[in-house]
């Protein structure tokens, strides 16, 4: 294959697609062809003003799909674009964004948030802001499932992850929102289980102060602590707001009152 035509980025993006690729980096690609750094740097760049690949960050691509040439790829799939920026290296779809992935919220946020085991040199995916949360192996593990050629936290750990930090996802509304919409899918023991192996008390208790307080079903009445509790806790950690409520049972300091989250549940 030559590489001195116009369409020698279509040549190589057919080569990739036929074995089953979606994803590829710099160093991948010069050493497929042979060529010097600037030749290669060279074809790639021409491929992206094409729209046949996308950047995700510096040495990190994804190939555009058919019907969105284009399109950056975070703007329709975030499991490609995770999956370029993060090739090689164990991660998952977190907080918001998985919340956001398994239609728990309605509105994304704006920046993609990425559990990993460490961080990458880039702040931004496709022209999003990326955010990393550091995660030990073994905890990153616990929940984690494959989503495309990258791994998304499931229902469960979704939202045990929302729980745990609140403020990540948008707050106790955004919060609300998604344990509401979830609830009829989500099974209490795996979710105790889940926060048993994870360590997760504190999360595991706003979310049976959640369940009970709002009636979600089946998980209100679900749940008991995994640990003894001898403070209170706020629902969202962090808040300057006053506490507008207090769960007697839970222990845990509501920023809205019973009836406020309520009313978002039930919209």
């Amino acid at each position: 294959m030559t590489f001195g035509t116009p369409q020698q980025g279509l040549a190589l993006a057919n080569e990739l697609i036929a074995e089953g690729r979606s994803t590829f980096t710099f160093r991948e690609v010069e050493q497929r062809l042979g060529k010097s750094k600037s030749a290669t740097a060279n074809l790639l760049k021409r491929m992206e003003i094409a729209g046949l690949i996308d950047r995700v960050r510096r040495g990190h691509y994804a190939l555009r799909q058919l019907g969105v040439l284009g399109t950056p790829a975070a703007a329709e799939d975030i499991a490609l674009s995770v999956s370029a920026a993060f090739i090689g290296m164990p991660h998952r779809i977190a907080y918001r964004s998985a919340l956001y992935e398994h239609d728990l919220i309605v509105h994304p946020a704006r920046t993609i948030q990425v559990a990993a085991i460490r961080r990458v040199r880039t702040k931004t995916i496709s022209g999003r802001g990326l955010n990393v949360v550091i995660e030990p192996l073994e905890k990153l593990d616990v929940g984690r499932i494959r989503c495309g050629n990258s791994y998304v936290a499931d229902l469960h750990r979704a939202v045990l992850d929302a729980a745990d930090r609140p403020r990540l996802v948008g707050g106790v509304e955004v919060l609300a929102e998604a344990v509401a919409t979830a609830a009829p899918k989500l099974n209490p023991d795996i979710l105790i289980d889940y926060a048993r192996r994870l360590g997760y008390a504190a999360p595991l208790r706003r979310l049976g102060s959640m369940a009970d307080t709002l009636t979600l079903d089946p998980l209100a009445g679900a749940f008991a602590p995994i640990k003894e509790i001898t403070a209170d806790l706020d629902l969202e950690p962090g808040s300057d707001e006053p506490v507008a409520w207090r769960d007697k049972r839970w222990r845990v300091r509501w920023p809205r009152t019973a009836d406020e989250l309520q009313a978002v549940v039930a919209q």
